[in-house]
């Protein structure tokens, strides 16, 4: 019922107040009724995207085999698209978190060229260190929330192979927001006591959990941006991703990670063995994939969003 009642109270409200704004920064299709009914005309507004519905639908399908309701698929297949373009038709900008999304925007003639525009989030500096002092790989991890779109299956797969095989890796899943009960039932018991859960973490104790480790694995099908593979990044560790959001638009292949296809734990496992027996290989690629991350200093995404909505509002 979110996509339709809460545009509904956005309208109201954005004809109560317009008078005293100025911009209005709507989310993805939140602001779809106040924009179509003229409740927002003659304001200056902005659609930002935090991940795409049309795509995130696509992926759940294949992560789901289909297994979604009709009333859903209505709901994403027939109605989402026309939210989305009512939304975005006469926002002076639109942004979003990758450029597979503002390709898809721009396919679907959602919006111009000219009107959408990619915006990063950022990381903060605490995330970045100067070097990593050579050891053997031990640790691997994961920051991500303990849900199927975020590969969660395909990793539980991939690690009780590496596990069995290789007697000194663990796994820490950190930011799972699931209990560490909820995540361990996931793998073989010979394989729990590997595996380590952070279900929250402060912001200090996250630094921490990745300086702590040695490869960071990311299989998730489907990611707006993934902060998390920033941070990994600016920690200079060897990724191991699926190529979604950011890592797609700034890492390559081989250069500065490692590309595994969906759902594929083998792939993973090729990919972690590859790097547990190169320690000059691991460097070289976390040393790459830090270099690359320097473009992503939150105070410059901040810095640069801010100009965004300035520019929305001199117009």
């Amino acid at each position: 019922m979110t996509p339709l009642v809460a545009p509904l109270s956005i309208a109201s409200w954005t004809a109560r107040h317009r008078d005293a704004l100025d911009l209005v920064v709507f989310h993805s299709y939140a602001g779809w009724l106040a924009l179509a009914s003229g409740a927002a005309r003659g304001l200056r507004t902005v659609v930002a995207f935090h991940g795409l519905e049309p795509i995130y639908h696509r992926e759940l399908l294949a992560e789901s085999g289909g297994g979604v309701s009709r009333r859903y698929r209505f709901l994403q297949e027939q109605l989402m698209p026309r939210f989305l373009r009512a939304a975005c038709r006469d926002a002076g900008l639109v942004t979003c978190l990758n450029g597979l999304e503002r390709e898809f925007l721009v396919s679907q003639r959602y919006v111009d060229p000219s009107r959408v525009a990619v915006v990063s989030h950022g990381v903060k500096d605490g995330f970045y260190v100067d070097g990593r002092r050579p050891r053997p790989a031990a640790v691997l991890l994961n920051v991500a929330q303990w849900l199927p779109m975020k590969g969660v299956a395909t990793l539980a797969r991939a690690f009780t192979t590496l596990a069995r095989r290789h007697p000194e890796l663990r796994l820490i899943c950190a930011g799972t927001l699931a209990g560490a009960d909820t995540v361990l039932r996931d793998f073989p018991e010979d394989v729990r006591p590997r595996v380590v859960v952070h279900p929250r973490l402060e912001q200090g104790a996250l630094m921490d959990v990745y300086r702590q480790a040695d490869i960071f694995i990311f299989p998730s099908s489907y990611d707006g941006f993934g902060l998390a593979l920033v941070e990994a990044m600016a920690s200079r560790l060897p990724i191991v991703t699926t190529p979604v959001g950011v890592a797609q638009d700034a890492l390559t292949d081989g250069g500065s990670a490692l590309f595994v296809a969906r759902r594929d734990p083998d792939a993973i496992v090729r990919a972690v063995d590859r790097l547990v027996a190169d320690a000059g290989f691991r460097t070289r690629l976390g040393d790459a994939a830090h270099a690359v991350s320097t473009g992503y200093r939150e105070a410059d995404c901040v810095r640069e969003w801010a100009d965004r909505l300035t520019s929305v509002r001199a117009r």
